[in-house]
Parts: structure tokens; C-alpha cells; sequence
């Protein structure tokens, strides 16, 4: 069986100051699988951004283990921590212009990061990355003379110039029409599955979600409902099941807790093969 590229469980990360204490994550756990491109998405404050920079090893989680192509985030030196940045996760931050250099062109910045390797080869592989995501007429043009949808391919490609194993994207359409994101994002799904390497994007653009194998929602610092859509007669369909932890916690959907009026303790049965869940206050009316 192969291993996941992926590997978080039981993920706690606690942001300290002298005056607060805020729990971002509570025991998220979270797998990709390779070739798989996952979407997370949540409301602010959920938890993503700080997943993305402890997948991105720019902050150490307080507790829990992430692996993350053989790499142990938890235990790694910084010596380990800038090779793994530089060569095993590339970082595509929400503004695409903030991952150029502006006095360099766009060949010249996807050859950037590219080090230890000769300069023919640096070019050589700039190029093929350029082309991969459809932009090779941009080569010599300056991030000031960029589209939006032009920038964030250059971006891409900066982020994929050491063959990295997992590309991660922070809202990556976000300032994109429709008809540029999904060409975008058919692109970067063509040019991952040819490097092998797999994909976690934070967003809130449903073109996104399609377009991932599945869509994770991260809710109060855990991974919730889990997504996959299919097409059915040209039209998207959304499967959503709920995710449960390794320690069996499972997280019901808001809806479902307002609709029940479920608060404080809850009695759950098995009837058959079926888990009944229902208010404990029910019992003293």
C-alpha cells in the first residue's frame, strides 16, 4: 500500500501571548493521498491558514504529528526546515503579485528559487514550466506588465521550479473571473499530475472545489465534512460525508445541531446498522 504524501493526526496549535492564549487547531487529522489534489475551505478563523504553514513548515505545530513526503515537520532543524521549504513544498501566497520580483521577467523569476543547478538547465526548466501552464509568450515580460490570471501562472511556476512534492495554494482564483480560473486551474491539475506531485488549496470559489479530488472543511480547528463532486449529466453533484477522527469524534453539521436543538449532552443508540442520535433533554420533557 502506498503511503500518504500527507500524513497529519491529532494536530494542536496554540498562538501564546502574554495576555491570550488562542487554540487554532484542537486534533485535526488529514491525509492526501498521492496524485490527489485536496481543496480546504472554513470559515475565517477555522484553521486553515495555520494547516498551510505548518504543511508549509513556517510554523511547528504545539502537538501532533505531520508528515509530509517523509518528512517529519515536528522534528526537523532549521537547516532541515529551509532545504524542505526550498525543495519539497512550494508556496503560492492569495496575492500572486507578492510571489514576483518586480525587476526581474518571468523566466527570470521562475529561475530564481532553482539553485545548485546550471544555468542552461535553469532555463531549460523555467521554459518547460512556463509552457506547461500556457504562458510561454510572458517569458520576458515584467510583473508589472502581467494579467491577474498570467501573474498567478508565473506564480505557480516559481512555486513548482525544484519539483516539489506538494504545491500549496492560498486562495488561488481568488482575483480571477470564472473563465480564467477553471482554464487555471485544468492547467496546474495537468502540470501536477506530470510532476507527480500532489495539491492542498485554501478557498471559497466553488470552481475550485470541482475541480479537487475532494474538498475538506476545517471547522472550530478539526476536519469536519469531507466532499467529493461528480459530474452527473453536465451537471456537478456533491457526496459529503462526515469525517471521524482516529479517537472516533465526529462533528455534525450545524444545521443538523440547530434543527435537533442538540446542546450539552446528546444520547446516541444503535438500531440496526445505524447510529440514532437525538437531545438528551428530550428525556424530561
Amino acid at each position: 500500500m502506498t503511503a500518504p504524501i500527507i500524513d497529519c493526526e491529532g494536530l494542536v496549535h496554540i498562538y501564546k501571548t502574554r495576555e491570550l492564549e488562542v487554540v487554532a487547531l484542537q486534533g485535526l487529522d488529514l491525509t492526501v493521498e498521492p496524485a490527489e489534489v485536496v481543496a480546504i475551505v472554513g470559515r475565517s478563523g477555522s484553521g486553515k491558514t495555520t494547516l498551510m504553514n505548518i504543511l508549509a513548515s513556517v510554523e511547528t505545530p504545539t502537538a501532533g504529528k505531520v508528515m509530509v513526503a517523509g518528512h517529519d515537520l515536528v522534528r526537523m532543524t532549521e537547516t532541515e526546515r529551509e532545504a524542505y521549504r526550498r525543495d519539497v513544498a512550494g508556496y503560492v501566497v492569495q496575492n500572486p503579485m507578492a510571489n514576483l520580483v518586480t525587476d526581474l521577467d518571468a523566466l527570470e523569476n521562475v529561475m530564481l528559487p532553482m539553485t545548485g543547478v546550471p544555468k542552461s538547465q535553469k532555463v531549460e526548466r523555467a521554459g518547460s514550466l512556463l509552457e506547461a501552464l500556457a504562458i510561454t509568450g510572458v517569458a520576458h515580460r515584467f510583473p508589472g506588465e502581467l494579467s491577474g490570471g498570467e501573474a498567478q501562472r508565473v506564480a505557480v511556476a516559481i512555486a513548482m521550479a525544484n519539483e516539489p512534492k506538494l504545491l500549496l495554494a492560498d486562495e488561488p482564483t481568488a482575483e480571477l473571473d470564472q473563465t480564467t480560473a477553471a482554464a487555471f486551474l485544468r492547467d496546474v491539475r495537468a502540470l501536477l499530475r506530470a510532476r507527480g506531485a500532489v495539491a492542498v488549496m485554501v478557498t471559497h470559489d466553488h470552481n475550485v472545489e470541482k475541480h479537487a479530488d475532494r474538498v475538506v472543511q476545517i471547522r472550530d480547528g478539526r476536519t469536519s465534512t469531507e466532499t467529493r463532486w461528480r459530474e452527473d449529466q453536465g451537471t456537478f453533484v456533491a457526496d459529503e460525508v462526515l469525517i471521524m477522527d482516529r479517537a472516533g469524534r465526529l462533528q455534525l453539521p450545524k444545521a443538523f445541531v440547530e434543527r435537533l436543538r442538540l446542546r450539552g449532552r446528546v444520547r446516541a443508540h444503535l438500531e440496526g446498522d445505524e447510529v440514532r442520535i437525538r437531545s438528551a433533554e428530550e428525556d424530561h420533557e
